[in-house]
């Protein structure tokens, strides 16, 4: 029987592997700066106007609803006192940190076999395709990794043996401050009461019904506002094997847009689950049509295939359990990930693109950590050998994939820095003229931590870009 000594050893040795994963990780993201394109546009609006001006020029438009986003870059921007690239970097690690704590916490590993089993879950977090551009989000706030943390610390509460009062509390002020946030942040009410709907009550009955009537709020203030979805003339978007400009979707889609969308929740689902397609293109299919399949690709597709297939192995032996409800944690968890995967992938019906399915892809770690456990545990003895070589193997595909995002983060680290360089002919495109000396200063300042201050850290081997070659 486990001791409760020998649970907590295992439990630090799992969190001394995060925090590595973590320093290291973190390491790459200092090497990014605070890039030219919204980043830079999105601090000139916030640079002479009060919070509240910001807030009401900026909280709404067409399509969006995002107060507390606006809000947020206006609060560190005054804060950062000038020194912009230390601050807002700054809260990018910490947010990473954050992210790979609750993760773990999810986890909850107390063995030695959970601890084996930590590498694989957090190179899945680091590894699946979704990941990466959550990383090089460019708005000054990483406002996805904001969503992701709030939906995994939602979950995190959810698994508690009871509902606290300030446990309620905290998880009406992660829905309200997510909402207003990105449009996204309403999966964190898809996580509180799927996980209701699943048997756990760490969040109690009156926390639901007060996130469900902000959310009734939150729905009926956008229409009042006049707020509705990205129309298909907002960005191009992948259909099939191609991407297409928006004077081509409205061509195609104008008088039938349902089949579009349907097109993108299906193919949403499908790029968490099987990595293909990437933001809408099936990328794989055609490459093997064409018989140039790249290395990353494969890679990318078996991976998350094979993960996939440990999932829906794991619900077939808990088939009985779960048409009966008496649910464990390690049901719940994988079947708390299809809860949230349904519904990131319908509030994304409007365009496809994979850092919008972030969200899910933080819970894709903990479904595969509990179906691969079940996996080894449930090998018989002559079987063993070859249970653990395949998560091995498993374990060395996502592995891959990990190292792929640290190799697109020096690269993207290279590409923005080079923006800076033609900052003003960037400026002359979007039409943004620098009023005043402030503004020249903030761009001079960002220029200069871009181009000398921070230097263009070490860059790896071009051969190895066929080997990473990670969609944008």
């Amino acid at each position: 029987m486990l001791s409760i000594r020998d649970g907590r050893r295992w439990a630090l040795v799992a969190y001394a592997y995060a925090l590595v994963v973590t320093a290291v990780l973190g390491y790459f993201l200092f090497g990014l700066v605070i890039q030219v394109s919204d980043s830079f546009g999105n601090l000139l609006a916030v640079q002479t106007p009060t919070l509240g001006a910001v807030v009401r020029d900026h909280g709404f438009q067409r399509g969006y609803l995002r107060p507390f986003l606006w809000a947020q870059i206006k609060i560190v921007y005054e804060l950062s006192g000038g020194h912009y690239y230390a601050w807002f970097r700054g809260i990018h690690v910490a947010q990473l940190a954050i992210l790979v704590v609750l993760c773990l916490r999810l986890l909850r590993p107390k063995t030695s076999l959970d601890a084996a089993l930590v590498p694989l879950a957090l190179a899945i977090l680091t590894g699946v395709h979704t990941f990466a551009p959550m990383m090089r989000e460019a708005f000054p706030i990483n406002s996805f990794l904001t969503i992701a943390i709030c939906c995994l610390a939602a979950a995190n509460l959810a698994f508690r043996d009871r509902a606290r009062w300030y446990t309620d509390v905290l998880v009406i002020v992660l829905f309200a401050g997510s909402v207003l946030t990105v449009e996204s942040g309403i999966l964190v009410w898809v996580v509180c009461v799927g996980a209701a709907l699943l048997g756990l009550r760490g969040v109690s009955r009156p926390a639901l019904v007060a996130t469900t009537i902000c959310l009734i709020a939150y729905v009926a203030g956008r229409m009042s506002l006049g707020v509705g979805a990205p129309s298909l003339a907002e960005r191009a978007a992948g259909f099939g094997f191609r991407m297409l400009e928006p004077a081509d979707l409205i061509a195609r889609f104008e008088a039938r847009a349902w089949i579009f969308y349907v097109y993108n929740v299906i193919s949403s689902i499908s790029t968490v689950l099987f990595s293909e397609p990437t933001g809408g293109v099936w990328r794989f299919v055609y490459e093997l049509t064409h018989a140039n399949v790249h290395p990353w690709t494969l890679v990318s597709v078996l991976s998350s295939t094979a993960s996939t297939a440990f999932l829906a192995w794991f619900l077939w032996t808990r088939r009985g359990r779960i048409r009966a409800r008496t649910l464990a944690d390690d049901d719940r968890l994988v079947l708390l990930l299809l809860i949230v995967l349904v519904a990131n992938a319908f509030i994304s019906f409007s365009y496809t693109k994979n850092v919008i399915m972030s969200p899910a892809g933080v819970f894709l770690p903990g479904a595969v950590y509990v179906s691969a456990r079940a996996w080894l545990l449930a090998a018989a003895p002559r079987r063993a050998a070859l249970a653990v070589a395949l998560v091995t193997i498993l374990s060395c595909g996502w592995a891959f994939r990990a190292a792929g995002t640290y190799y697109n983060l020096r690269s993207t680290a290279a590409e923005k820095r080079a923006e800076w360089v033609l900052v003003d002919a960037w400026l002359e495109r979007q039409h943004i003229a620098l009023a005043g000396d402030q503004a020249r200063a903030l761009r001079d300042g960002l220029r200069r931590d871009a181009l000398w201050t921070y230097p263009t850290p070490f860059q790896p081997s071009v051969t190895w870009l066929r080997w990473f070659d990670i969609d944008w």
